[in-house]
């Protein structure tokens, strides 16, 4: 039994294992290492790995995007290899963290432009690019788009000015001791030759094939330089060499260069073999043009790639050969293969500028959702955010009411308090005006407005008698006494006359005593002593409703009884019963 136990376990151990390396191989496919590595030789799977990168986040969008650049690129589809590069471009620009990949997808941009023959937009993108790459300090990025330049003025027959731009790109390069920059500059040698004998300008040209060779002659001693790109690149320039000398009909040095050329492994590859015939042709040796030709067609037809512009050129250089023959027959065969081709090649080109506008139109409305559903996001974002912010602002808007509430709650209490402590134990009459006098219970307190009639009275200074003032407190307690005893206060009726009457003084005095004894008119006087009453009241019957206290305490109604309470102790009579019952809790 254990023994099958320790099987089944083995065999589960193994099977998870092989389900991780399965998944870490699947992983592998969608990194940008892989897909750069194959993105030349299977353009179409790297794109389709790079979609699915894309929805993996495998790797940052503006790398995808450069990649897809190329594979398209590498395509001929570069009206999308043009997009991919700009898509990629406009995320470098936004975010302003990687100067350096910017500017690759300049130069991209650039290049693109001019093979598309927009040269303004070419020559828009190469000038600012070179402002960057002169900031980074990038002489390969500049010395491209100084070429880029002249190549766009060439093919606008600016001569004179690309030749200049062509010569500010050597002088750029010229005396590097970088590996990749003398392998530019051994690639801008060759392609400036190749426009100047287009011009018909040898003697430039012959300059510029001897200094490449100088070129090449250090580039032998560079260690790190690819196996086989020095043969290549000799193989090509005493080709050219051959075909220079033979043209300013120096024949003994075009044959030299021609058998140093020969001398060469890579001269006697199917590549290496094209090389020559130009020269072939011009010292008319239409045998050996034929045979390499045929060694290349052979290439191009083993690799299933007979439908373009480079094997076309082939048949075209058959057909010269033939022509100097006089195998016209043969010829014109080869011609009828060229119609036949340049009418697929045609049907091609329409089908693949159908497929690209396709892909274009595919990848707009992918784009077009993708913005959609980022509107959308946006706006439920917004809309989170500012319920998110109603509800912040809402609960502090309670925060603040409750301790609002809070503060005047405990401000109530205090004031209950105090009011509790003035009030205890304390009799009718003098007390309750002791505590009157002493001071009043809010802080609040507005002192009572004085009547005209009144303001007169207590300026009329012509009755006021020597010794009055002590008259005036005798005559003042005894009042006291008498309204409080009596409770003649409670009455709503009560007026200044019947109190005056009662001591047998006119009004003018009878306002001075006042004023002087109690500090207040009339008015302010019997409302003391009524608020006073409501105090108690509402402490002795804490179920009684306002009304009945302003009633029972002589107002006339309760607003007033409000009012009075709210200027004598700070708070309304409501809030001084909410506080009574708090503080007797």
């Amino acid at each position: 039994m254990r023994f099958w136990v320790c099987i089944f376990v083995l065999l589960f151990v193994h099977n998870q294992f092989s389900r991780a390396d399965k998944i870490i191989n699947n992983n592998s496919l969608y990194t940008e290492k892989y897909i750069r590595d194959i993105y030349i030789s299977n353009p179409k799977r790297a794109l389709q790995l790079l979609d699915e990168a894309e929805t993996r986040k495998a790797f940052p969008l503006r790398l995808i995007n450069e990649l897809r650049s190329l594979s398209y690129r590498n395509m001929y589809m570069n009206k999308l290899a043009f997009m991919y590069a700009r898509k990629s471009y406009l995320l470098d620009s936004i975010s302003q963290r990687e100067p350096k990949h910017m500017l690759k997808m300049t130069v991209y941009l650039a290049e693109l432009s001019s093979i598309m023959s927009k040269y303004n937009e070419s020559m828009h993108y190469a000038l600012s690019g070179i402002m960057q790459a002169q900031k980074l300090k990038d002489r390969e990025a500049e010395a491209r788009l100084l070429f880029c330049i002249g190549e766009n003025n060439w093919r606008l027959s600016l001569k004179d000015e690309a030749y200049n731009y062509f010569g500010r790109t050597i002088e750029l390069l010229r005396g590097s001791k970088d590996m990749r920059e003398m392998m530019l500059l051994s690639y801008y040698y060759g392609a400036e030759m190749g426009f100047l004998m287009t011009d018909s300008r040898i003697d430039e040209a012959l300059a510029l094939a001897y200094e490449r060779e100088k070129l090449l002659k250090k580039l032998e001693k560079v260690p790190e330089v690819p196996e086989g790109y020095i043969d290549g690149q000799y193989s090509y320039l005493y080709a050219n060499l051959a075909y220079i000398s033979y043209l300013e009909k120096k024949y003994a040095q075009a044959e030299g260069y021609y058998q140093k050329y020969l001398a060469i492994k890579e001269s006697h590859t199917p590549d290496g073999k094209m090389y020559s015939i130009p020269y072939l042709i011009l010292s008319k040796q239409y045998e050996t043009v034929i045979d390499n030709c045929k060694d290349f067609k052979e290439l191009l037809r083993t690799q299933r790639d007979t439908l373009n512009a480079q094997y076309l050129t082939i048949l075209n250089k058959e057909v010269q050969a033939y022509l100097g023959l006089n195998r016209y027959k043969e010829a014109a065969e080869i011609r009828e293969t060229i119609i036949a081709i340049t009418d697929s090649i045609n049907s091609t080109d329409r089908k693949n500028a159908a497929l690209e506008l396709n892909a274009m139109y595919g990848a707009s409305e992918k784009e077009e959702y993708i913005a959609e559903q980022a509107s959308q996001l946006k706006i439920r974002n917004v809309s989170l955010c500012f319920l998110a912010c109603i509800v912040v602002l809402t609960l502090f808007i309670l925060w603040r009411l409750w301790r609002f509430n809070h503060i005047i709650e405990y401000k109530n209490r205090m004031l209950a308090k105090l009011i509790n402590e003035k009030f205890a134990n304390k009799k009718d009459g003098n007390q309750l005006l002791e505590v009157y006098e002493e001071q009043e219970v809010s802080s609040e307190l507005e002192p009572e407005l004085i009547s005209p009639e009144e303001q007169d009275e207590l300026l009329d200074e012509t009755d006021k008698e020597s010794g009055e003032e002590e008259e005036n407190k005798k005559i003042f307690q005894e009042l006291n006494h008498t309204v409080v005893q009596k409770q003649l206060y409670l009455s709503p009726e009560l007026s200044r006359e019947d109190l005056a009457q009662i001591v047998h003084l006119n009004n003018a005095r009878f306002a001075r005593m006042i004023r002087e004894c109690t500090g207040t008119n009339f008015n302010g006087y019997i409302n003391g002593l009524r608020i006073n009453y409501a105090i108690k009241l509402m402490k002795k019957y804490p179920n009684y409703t306002i009304r009945a206290i302003a009633d029972e305490s002589g107002f006339n109604s309760a607003p007033i009884l409000y009012n009075l309470f709210k200027k004598k102790t700070g708070m309304t009579p409501y809030e001084f019963k909410k506080a009574q019952d708090t503080l007797r809790n």
